[in-house]
């Protein structure tokens, strides 16, 4: 059989493998392309939606003082514009721009050559210096007061989105996002930074063109918030209106604004409130911040307020929310009371410089009101009931020109007064023990009795006995009599007798018994024991004997 030659296809084979494998190489990679193009397209979408609400939420943040209100539907916020931060500085101060920074890009088709490229910088009104914040909200109209129509401008690369609002970057700037035909605009305030006050309608007119790399610039001022410190003086015990007080405002930090621009310096003295006969003051208007209040002048009778009083200036201060002063009538108090007991006297009679005389009350207490500064007074204690006696009688107390005694808008000052005390205690001589159920008499030099008691058990102390001499009678018989001296002095003075009673005899005759008794037995038992002994003795002798 004859064999048939087979045919060499290993090389045919060989290039078909490979096309199909290339082909399908390719349809992956287009595969991937397309994946990749429909990505990219989403992440886009996903920008732009991010950038509008980051754009919200700047504008509605705790950094501002005024904050957008309600609009209707020509003023909803379909759109935001600011240049993103990292691309667009605002310039410097308002002025030259960056030659390498990013402008907007117009790719609109219909754009002629009568359009102003616009960068707008927003300022202090009173520095000119930029505000550097971001999320300052403004809209743009057409016409002069903005009462032309809302202007929505646009972007129309990748995609064409429209703005209505536009808001400044960190650096306080923004750029339109098109260029604006020649004419007259005007910009409307919707939101304005911590601390400044919401910009009047800022009109301007556009009758140049001018490109990107040199925009015409609007520089939109804007007034730093200032407000009031309301204050209310009132009489600390009676609650009543004090009139005529002055304090002086000092910054209690560096007031700084947003532009940069220190106004005050810590510890600054800024301006003075004088209350009106209301006892009502308000100060100058001033920069937001936090300060404080030293009191120059009191009131007639008042003592000066010498703490410093803490103060803050916001938006929202108001006379209703005014800061109450307690004020202090310069008074002193005297208080006397017993040198020894410290008791409260009543109905001491005292004089004092220019005024009536004053009767302690039920506390011992007087109180001098009415008092002029820069005045020295003196008071005296006239009279104490009987049978106290003055200590001392004369004071003198100054009032300086602060309305401050020694420093206190009130201080208390305290007397005494004394009368003599003696302190008779009769005791036994064993256990020195008052004694009880005894008849005791106290009589003067003349034997006039002054009192007479039976003894207790305790001390008796007898009060405003006069200096001299005095005799202690003791028993019914007055068996007894000492002799007791008393003196002019505010201590108590004590007398202490010791008498013989029954109980000291028998313990007295116990003990001498007890004593003869322990002495015959020891005697006995010593002669016992000697006559033993000497027993002992003998018998020993005779049995050696034996």
């Amino acid at each position: 059989m004859r064999r048939r030659k087979k045919r060499n296809i290993s090389e045919e084979s060989y290039w078909k493998t490979s096309t199909d494998i290339m082909a399908g190489v390719l349809l992956v990679i287009l595969l991937i392309l397309m994946l990749l193009l429909l990505y990219l397209s989403q992440m886009k979408q996903a920008e732009n939606d991010n950038h509008i609400n980051d754009n919200y939420a700047a504008a509605n943040n705790n950094d501002y003082d005024v904050q957008p209100t309600t609009y209707d539907d020509h003023h909803s916020y379909d759109a935001l514009y600011t240049v993103p931060p990292e691309n667009h500085s605002g310039g410097n101060n308002g002025g030259d721009n960056d030659p390498n920074e990013e402008k907007p890009v117009d790719n609109n088709p219909d754009e002629g050559h009568d359009k102003c490229a616009v960068l707008v910088t927003v300022v202090d009104d009173e520095t000119g210096n930029v505000i550097k914040k971001e999320g300052t909200l403004f809209e743009l109209y057409a016409e002069k007061n903005a009462v032309g129509g809302l202007q929505k401008l646009h972007t129309y690369y990748p995609t064409k989105i429209e703005y209505k609002q536009y808001q400044t970057t960190k650096d306080g700037t923004f750029y339109l996002p098109e260029k604006i035909p020649h004419g007259w605009y005007s910009f409307h305030n919707l939101v304005a930074p911590k601390g400044y006050g919401l910009a009047e309608n800022f009109d301007f007119e556009i009758n140049e063109s001018l490109d990107w790399p040199d925009p015409f610039l609007v520089k939109i001022p804007l007034s730093p918030s200032k407000n009031k410190i309301y204050v209310r003086s009132i009489d600390i015990d009676t609650k009543e209106k004090v009139p005529n007080q002055t304090y002086e405002i000092y910054a209690a930090e560096n007031i700084v604004t947003l532009d940069g621009t220190v106004r005050y310096k810590s510890g600054q003295k800024v301006g003075q409130i004088t209350c009106d006969a209301n006892g009502f003051g308000a100060s100058e208007k001033l920069y937001l911040g936090k300060y404080y209040l030293s009191q120059t002048t009191a009131a007639q009778y008042y003592a000066r307020y010498m703490s410093r009083i803490d103060a803050e200036v916001t938006l929202t201060n108001s006379e209703k929310d005014a800061i109450i002063i307690s004020c202090t009538k310069t008074k002193a108090d005297f208080v006397l009371t017993d040198e020894y007991s410290g008791e409260p006297i009543k109905g001491a009679v005292y004089s004092v410089t220019d005024k009536p005389d004053v009767i302690t009350d039920e506390n011992g207490k007087i109180v001098i009101s009415e008092l002029d500064k820069d005045k020295t007074y003196s008071i005296t204690l006239k009279s104490v009931p009987e049978p106290y006696k003055i200590t001392t009688d004369k004071q003198d107390f100054a009032v300086d020109k602060d309305g401050l005694i020694g420093g206190e808008a009130h201080p208390v000052f305290e007397q005494t007064a004394y009368m003599t005390r003696l302190e008779v205690d009769v005791k036994d001589i064993i256990f020195k023990n008052s004694l009880t159920g005894v008849e005791l008499a106290l009589l003067d030099e003349n034997d006039k009795t002054v009192d007479l008691w039976n003894a207790y058990g305790e001390e008796r102390v007898i009060e405003g006995l006069a200096p001299g001499t005095y005799y202690l009678e003791i028993g019914e018989n007055n068996s007894d009599r000492v002799k007791i001296d008393v003196k002019d002095i505010s201590a108590l003075q004590k007398s202490e007798t010791f008498k013989w009673t029954l109980w000291d005899t028998i313990l007295i005759l116990a003990a001498a018994a007890l004593i003869a008794i322990i002495s015959f037995i020891t005697v006995r038992v010593v002669r016992n024991r000697r006559k033993k002994k000497k027993a002992n003795e003998q018998q020993k002798d005779t049995v050696e004997e034996k």
